[in-house]
């Protein structure tokens, strides 16, 4: 009878070691994705930023051509620029997506 309970009590260590094994490769897997998926949004992000920043350049290139014209006498401003500009600046900068 001890013969017995000693090798049920082996099997069942085998058996928690090989569950605490799966355990801790499940947790190594969630964490690992959780990691991931930070890392995408922070990518995300970036790529925001990146754009937001492109038309900064792009606004201030405006305002300073239009500065640049207006300082020089012409009156003769090209109408596309200066109404690329006023649509920049009118409106509601959130229906813009100006945050995108």
């Amino acid at each position: 009878m001890d013969k017995e309970w000693e090798e049920f009590q082996k099997e069942i260590r085998q058996v928690n070691t090989v569950s605490e094994a799966i355990v801790a490769e499940d947790d190594e897997e969630v964490r690992l994705d959780r990691q991931i998926e930070e890392i995408d949004e922070q990518i995300m992000c970036y790529q925001r930023i990146e754009h937001l920043r492109d038309r900064q350049e792009t606004v201030k290139r405006l305002v300073t051509a239009l500065k640049g014209r207006q300082s020089h006498g012409e009156d003769d401003i090209d109408t596309d620029e200066e109404e690329e500009f006023q649509e920049f600046l009118s409106g509601d900068w959130r229906a813009k997506g100006a945050l995108l």
